[in-house]
């Protein structure tokens, strides 16, 4: 493309517009609210998604859940507070019932809580989206229709159903977050009290440490200082006296309230050490609290009610009909020339392609007083579509009586036997109302008409009322600035379509979600045409594969009589002219590509005779019920400044795949303004950092504190893949709430990612309003940095008393920019740094081994540093804090506090648990899987000439492997039939790189087969005719062969001397009764050195020795001994079930300075026939991990464990 006339078009715009199967959410601003009086909470919202089958048995269990609920709540609040009026509302897709009664304004889209087909992360576990910080109310609570009808296996997973209602109502309606680990979190934390403590709130809930999906005792791991990976704390159900948490295992019998400050009650008393995520959050601060400074109950309101209260709710069924909707347009005098052109191309582009079908649309004009143009005609066809495009105003004259337009669409609305219940208005207007009745004159008619009321801001010059008719009805306010490009109005038009979904009348499945019409805009740029002479300028869309059914380009201009638009598909072929539909009156041309679109890049030129601006809007719907395109909603936590309280809000933006979050995307946020200020971009993260309170949950957030005036501003956000297209769908699972079982689910899942492919998208994201602002000077800072909420311990070395720490960097104002240093404290209590943080030492580059504290980068990048400490030794535990400062010495918050245990850990052991063998040929495979010593065999006829025969042992525990040993043995014999022996010992010892060993004595045993045969049938002759190597059985005569493998028992034992090694010997013996020949090697994973072992003819054998290279003869079997080394390990403990597991009781090292380095001595390798052995010694020395920090990136150099063979 031209590069000069790139630069000089003013500026093109491209929108796709998605049809798309995926129910979205509204942002914060626009859910309904739920209000606390005297003690009773109204007007809570449940619907039903139309994907959901008919089953009216959902509505009963629905009203049994939330009245057991009720009581628990009460329960939970200490008296204070319960659900009193609940609507349930019905999908338009099930069948009528005279008890169904039209909904007002209530929709799925605004309900706090949905009924919906399982999340594939959470599956039928209850969640709650909730993208704000602490104390601030969430989107919905997403409940499956399983988790409802299955009462018995929900609670077999959950516990009480009613209980865990509470658990989810603490996330949406207080802000309250998890207290037993999450994704995020840590499961274990070295405590104030020197002990290994579980995460969970209360201290007094008591249970047993175990390893996952086991009753195997749990052990320290020297590289954490807590316990091993894999560890977790089953918490009894029966038999506690633990009072709290809801927010932790609201499945426990005596758990009947939320955790509080007050240390007198020790059985729900908060700890604020514990490293969950609601300490994290909300800075250490009880659950209880947090509920208290609520509205519900801030002030004192609400107090506990005596005496006996019925707790039941009242229920009202409510069912949507069709859509129902007024455009309600200004026609004053200020609406002539581009207004009127603009307000007339974005109306038809909504009635030829966003309002669906079995929608009725009326239209009304207003400037002094209000007429119809039409009243509500339903669309059925183009033809319905065309003739309400015919009466869109043309004309504009006189003064502007917006409360006149708002009468006058009620009134349409209740024409016949409607009432206007459930209706809704678009009004739309440039000026402030000057005609009565004004805007507030007729607020109580839009409450008592039960309307919807979306208002779009055409200019800054808008009544600045405009927004209450939204915020009474619950409808959207938008805010277009005035420019020569319409992809906001339009988008503005879009979105009251696409808000309101229940309201769909296309007739579909009941078992699939109703097809609706949902505005995905793909790409926005800005170029420019030189005026005099046609020039042309172009780009290109992806349309991606999920879409491509009624694929329709639309192009709309301002200034030229007529412009010329050239398409070419992906396949390089130009779009026949003849589908265009050119309307010059209106200066808009449509194309609309038949049957099903090419996925891949379209692209279009566009030439113009004049200097013109064209807007390019593309929509297409997928071509089935089960395409989920990636959707962008914006979410504004408060679309209102208050420049003198808090001159910022948060812009968050939840990018998806139906339900599943998209990870790793590039996503901004521009914020537009009428005043002098530019346009501003923010680059928001999903990093749990700064706005973001939870890491890779498609929730991306930033601040918006760059407002330079009063009045209003609009939001848009752009998302994209990165370059290297390295965006991803988050499909990990995940847990909602504790589950009673441990093992049954978990959030520590690695994560699952697919990628995404090649997308981009925008949206709107409606209207900010400033008010109180002050000028202040450029050269005063009054915003502190964030709060740094991911403080975390990497790892800990007792060898070389040193401490990894992690943490995602803030700026300089909240998350914006630099900060300009870290003031990183260290203390040997945790209530030192949370009471006295700036009195507490400091940590400054002498302390730092590893990175550079001095060098603070931008916002958004993982920061981390290795520390030495002074000390370690039994119970030296250090605690460590961190908060940023800007150049105006303003302090963020002080982080959250995190713990280092300097104990000395023995290495974990590795012992082997289970054996696989197989036998493999070309068209069959036999499997058994051998654990805890058996003797078994597995006996089949050969149908092939190649077997393979495998033994694999397998690790009981989880940790890093630093040692692999791996022998194979190949067997041939003389009638070409093939017997292939591979042994794979993965012995995993977690060397400690002391010198010394513990001092006490102990043994263990691994648990390993003793003996293991195969019998296999052999041919031992051929027919003339055939050939060796492709013999058949049945033409030949079989005599068994015996392969048998007899492994030694393996023993490990540690005796009170120093640098004492273990022995870990296992022996293979291969016995066959015939003349064998073949190879063996042994290969180190660690060294790729291969020893060959030749077996000649005639029953007679060579072997080399694999440390001394000696070689020896013997006869009739072969034997291969392998040895490895062991550090010491201490006794397994007893198992136990008590609270506490039984840690390790070796002793650290006498001598602390000496090196960090240690050689264990190797193993025994023995060959032995008659009375024969032959021994080797090998030697292995492990070097200890050392990470490199590059000082100027930040970014880990070097890492790994290294051995050599001595």
């Amino acid at each position: 493309m031209d590069i000069d006339r790139l630069q000089s078009f003013r500026r093109i715009t491209f929108i796709l517009y998605i049809f798309f199967l995926c129910f979205n959410v509204s942002s914060s601003s626009n859910r309904n609210k739920v209000v606390l009086t005297d003690n009773k909470y109204q007007n809570l919202i449940i619907a039903i998604n139309q994907k959901v089958p008919v089953d009216t048995t959902i509505i009963d269990r629905i009203k049994d859940l939330f009245t057991d609920g009720s009581r628990r709540l009460f329960e939970a609040t200490n008296r204070r507070a319960y659900w009193k009026t609940i609507t349930i509302l019905v999908p338009k897709t099930w069948p009528a019932n005279t008890s169904y009664i039209l909904p007002k304004r209530e929709s799925f889209s605004i309900a706090n809580i949905v009924i919906d087909l399982p999340n594939e992360r959470y599956e039928d576990n209850p969640y709650t989206q909730q993208p704000g910080s602490c104390g601030n109310k969430g989107e919905y609570i997403h409940l499956t229709p399983n988790f409802i009808l299955n009462k018995i296996d929900s609670e077999k997973m959950w516990g009480p159903v009613d209980k865990l209602l509470v658990h989810e109502w603490g996330h949406l309606q207080w802000g309250l977050f998890d207290e037993y680990p999450t994704a995020d979190t840590p499961n274990f934390y070295k405590h104030s009290n020197n002990k290994i403590e579980a995460t969970r709130c209360s201290l007094a809930v008591k249970g047993q440490y175990k390893r996952n999906g086991t009753d195997e005792e749990c052990y320290l791991d020297p590289d954490t200082g807590v316990y091993e990976n894999g560890c977790v704390f089953s918490p009894d159900t029966k038999n506690q006296t633990a009072t709290a948490s809801y927010m932790y295992g609201q499945f426990i019998d005596s758990v009947t309230s939320f955790c509080h400050s007050d240390p007198s009650d020790p059985l729900g008393y908060h700890d604020v050490e514990l490293p969950h995520k609601h300490n994290t959050v909300c800075g250490s601060r009880s659950a209880w609290d947090i509920i208290l400074k609520t509205q519900d109950f801030k002030g004192g309101v609400n107090q506990p009610v005596a005496g006996n209260v019925d707790t039941t709710p009242t229920f009202t069924l409510m069912q949507p009909t069709d859509r129902r909707v007024v455009l309600v347009l200004d026609v004053s005098g200020s609406m002539s020339g581009d207004r009127l052109l603009q307000q007339r191309q974005s109306a038809t582009h909504y009635l030829l392609y966003t309002i669906d079908s079995g929608s009725y649309v009326g239209i009304v004009q207003f400037s002094d007083d209000a007429q119809v143009l039409s009243e509500l005609v339903e669309i059925t066809d183009d033809t319905s579509r065309e003739a309400l495009v015919a009466v869109l105003p043309t004309l504009v004259d006189g003064l502007t009586s917006i409360g006149s337009g708002v009468l006058k669409g009620i009134e349409v609305l209740s024409r016949g036997i409607q009432t206007a219940n459930g209706g809704s208005l678009l009004l739309l207007t440039d000026g402030g109302n000057n005609v009565s009745p004004d805007i507030n004159d007729v607020l109580d008619d839009v409450d008592n008409a039960g309307v919807v009321v979306d208002t779009i801001a055409f200019s800054s010059s808008a009544d600045p009322n405009l927004e209450n008719l939204s915020d009474v009805s619950g409808g959207i306010s938008f805010y277009f600035i005035d420019t020569e490009e319409i992809s906001v109005l339009n988008s503005a038009f879009e979105t009251t379509v696409t808000s309101r979904p229940d309201q769909s009348s296309q007739p579909l499945p009941i078992t699939v979600i109703i097809c609706l019409f949902i505005c995905v805009i793909l790409y926005s740029d800005a170029v420019a045409t030189v005026g005099g002479s046609f020039s042309s300028v172009g780009d290109s869309v992806i349309v991606d594969s999920d879409l491509r059914k009624d694929t329709v380009f639309s192009f709309s201009w301002i200034n030229s009589n007529s412009i010329q638009v050239d398409l070419t598909s992906p396949d390089g072929n130009l779009v026949d002219q003849s589908l265009q539909k050119v309307d010059l009156s209106l200066k808009a041309i449509n194309i609309k590509i038949p049957n099903i679109a090419q996925d891949g890049i379209w692209e279009f030129s566009i030439n113009s005779p004049s200097t013109d601006t064209v807007t390019v809007n593309v929509q297409s719907s997928p071509q089935t019920a089960d395409n989920c395109p990636i959707t962008v909603v914006p979410l504004i936590g408060d679309p209102s400044i208050d420049y003198t309280t808090e001159p910022y809000t948060i812009i968050c933006v939840a990018v998806t795949k139906c339900y599943l979050p998209v990870v790793g995307a590039d996503v901004f946020a521009e914020v537009e303004s009428s005043n002098s200020c530019q346009t501003v971009e923010l680059l928001l993260f999903d990093n749990g950092a700064g706005a973001d309170v939870t890491k890779d949950d498609g929730i991306y957030c930033g601040y918006f504190l760059d407002a330079c005036g009063d009045g209003r501003y609009s939001v848009s956000v752009k998302v994209k893949s990165p370059e290297k297209n390295t965006a991803f769908v988050n499909m990990a699972k995940a847990t909602g709430s504790l589950p009673i079982n441990p093992d049954s689910t978990t959030n520590k899942e690695l994560p699952v990612f697919v990628p995404t492919g090649m997308f981009s998208r925008s949206a709107s994201g409606g209207v900010i309003q400033v008010t109180g602002y002050v000028n202040r000077s450029p050269t005063t800072d009054v915003i502190s940095p964030s709060k740094i909420i991911d403080l975390r311990v990497l790892a800990t070395s007792y060898s070389e008393q040193k401490v990894v720490l992690q943490w995602t960097a803030v700026g300089d104002d909240l998350d914006t920019g630099n900060a300009t240093k870290y003031e990183l404290k260290m203390a040997n209590s945790f209530s030192e740094l949370l009471t006295n943080f700036v009195n507490a030492p400091e940590i400054n580059n002498n302390d730092v081994i590893e990175g550079n504290i001095t060098i603070v980068r931008p916002a958004g990048v993982v920061e981390k540093i290795g520390l030495r400490v002074p000390t370690r030794g039994d119970n030296q535990t250090y605690f460590f804090a961190i908060r940023a400062q800007d150049e105006a010495s303003n302090y963020g918050d002080v982080s959250n506090i995190v713990s280092a245990n300097m104990q000395y850990i023995p290495p974990i052991p590795y012992m082997v648990n289970s054996t696989t063998v197989s036998l493999t040929s070309a068209d069959k495979t036999v499997t058994e899987t051998v654990t805890d010593v058996t003797t078994d065999a597995i006996t089949t006829a050969i149908s092939s000439t190649d077997w393979t025969l495998g033994l694999t042992t397998s690790d009981r525990s989880t940790g890093p492997t630093y040692f692999t040993q791996t022998t194979t043995s190949t067997i041939t014999t003389t009638d070409s039939i093939t017997v292939k022996h591979t042994v794979n010992d993965t012995t995993t010892p977690s060397l400690d790189p002391t010198t010394e060993n513990p001092t006490t004595q102990t043994s263990l045993e691994t648990e390993e087969p003793t003996s293991h045969e195969f019998t296999t049938g052999r041919p031992t002759t051929l027919a003339s005719t055939e050939t060796p190597g492709s013999t058949s059985l049945e033409s030949i005569t079989s005599n068994p062969t015996t392969i048998k493998m007899s492994p030694s028992a393996t023993t490990l034992t540690t005796v009170p001397t120093s640098n004492t090694v273990t022995l870990m010997s296992t022996t293979h013996v291969l016995t066959t009764k015939n003349t064998l020949t073949g190879t063996s090697q042994a290969t180190n994973s660690k060294h790729p050195t291969i020893v060959p072992v030749t077996i000649p003819a005639n029953n007679s054998t060579t072997t080399t020795d694999l440390s001394s290279n000696t070689t020896t003869t013997m006869n009739g079997t072969t034997n291969h001994t392998e040895s490895t080394q062991y550090p010491t390990i201490p006794k397994s403990p007893t198992k136990s079930n008590t609270t506490e597991p039984i840690e390790a009781t070796a002793q650290p090292p006498e001598n602390e300075d000496r090196t960090a380095l240690w050689a264990s001595l190797g193993a025994v390798v023995g060959i032995a026939l008659i009375s024969l052995a032959v021994f080797g010694i090998i030697k292995f020395v492990g070097k200890k991990n050392k990470v490199d920090i590059d000082p100027e990136s930040g970014q880990e150099m070097t890492s790994g464990q290294s051995f050599e063979d001595i």
